[in-house]
């Protein structure tokens, strides 16, 4: 049997094994839940409160919307361009959002299409689509000194927007942080059969809706993001954003990710690159930080140790401070013009 097969063969068990080791699972989901609220939050309140920056809309090339905030003009040279994960929002920078505008920077983080408040354009979801939206972030707030700040399919958008408007970053873009994401997936046949697999499971799967609205199980769900210790309030966070998130968008998000590569751009790359992983990321693992380390010429790779996937609240202190540092160093000097 084929790989792709037995992955397929396996997901039509799933529900006969999930409800063989159901009481089992309830139990350890208990367990876990408590131990994780037993964890000191020490700052349970910032990270669930709201955004206060200024809410804008825009158009997308494509008949959507795009909803951003901007901290507006700030003092240090460069601007900040946050772009988040699948199925998250905005809400994904709230330790950014309350940290690099008080630094100086002027800090403008965006919902990518179907996520948050803005919507699909009629062209839907792709990773060339990525690219053009942040193109139009860039364009209509005629934004210069860019840092573009990249998580998971935020970091896939960045690399979408280098390699298809390659001029315009030039032009723009002083640097590219890469955060906890990855430079490919399944390519070829493989991807075909596992777009195929992925459009009959997607069918039969019942909305998840009903799973992040239960606390516990939301939260459970939430921690496969988290590297060691994650406090409640952030799983709560991430719990919230996923139950905010349409069904559409968890569908067709991740799908149109399937089978993407931009290995083959990466050597193009000529801005500064700061790429930040953790080692126990199970979602895009330390290899995939490594591979674009390798292949794009002017990178520095920092990995955090016993860090996982939702770096910039797990660790946002250091993430923080490597990227403050980092803009600072690719603008140094000058005005934001």
């Amino acid at each position: 049997m084929s790989r792709i097969g037995a992955l397929a063969k396996g997901a039509s068990v799933a529900g006969a094994v999930a409800v063989a080791v159901g009481g089992v699972a309830y139990g350890i989901e208990r367990l876990a839940i408590a131990r994780i609220r037993r964890n000191p939050d020490g700052d349970p309140l910032s990270v669930l409160a709201p955004i206060e920056l200024s809410t804008h809309t825009m158009a997308s090339h494509d008949g959507g919307t795009i909803n951003f905030v901007d901290s507006g003009f700030g003092v240090q040279p460069a601007t900040l361009v946050l772009s988040h994960g699948v199925t998250l929002s905005i809400r994904t920078w709230i330790r950014q959002l309350q940290t690099f505008p008080a630094a100086g920077f002027r800090t403008i983080a965006f919902d990518h299409r179907g996520h948050g408040l803005s919507r699909a354009g009629n062209s839907g979801f792709s990773v060339a689509n990525l690219g053009d939206d942040l193109r139009t972030l860039i364009v209509e707030l005629d934004l210069r000194n860019v840092v573009i700040v990249g998580h998971s399919m935020g970091g896939i958008g960045a690399q979408a927007f280098l390699a298809q408007h390659r001029t315009l970053a030039d032009d723009r873009v002083a640097g590219l942080v890469l955060l906890s994401t990855l430079p490919s997936a399944l390519s070829g046949s493989q991807s075909a059969r596992l777009g195929r697999a992925a459009e009959r499971l997607t069918r039969r799967t019942p909305d998840s809706t009903r799973l992040w609205a239960n606390p516990q199980l939301g939260m459970l769900m939430a921690r496969f993001g988290f590297g060691r210790d994650p406090v409640a309030s952030e799983l709560a966070l991430v719990r919230q954003m996923m139950l905010a998130c349409p069904r559409e968008t968890r569908v067709h998000g991740p799908r149109s990710l399937i089978g993407f590569s931009l290995v083959n751009e990466l050597a193009n790359i000529s801005q500064p690159t700061l790429i930040i992983g953790g080692t126990a990321d199970v979602i895009t693992p330390p290899r995939d930080s490594r591979r674009m380390h390798n292949a794009i010429p002017n990178s520095q790779l920092i990995m955090l140790d016993g860090g996982g996937h939702m770096l910039m609240l797990e660790r946002a202190e250091t993430v923080n401070r490597l990227i403050t540092e980092f803009a600072s160093s690719v603008c140094p000097s000058g005005s934001d013009d």
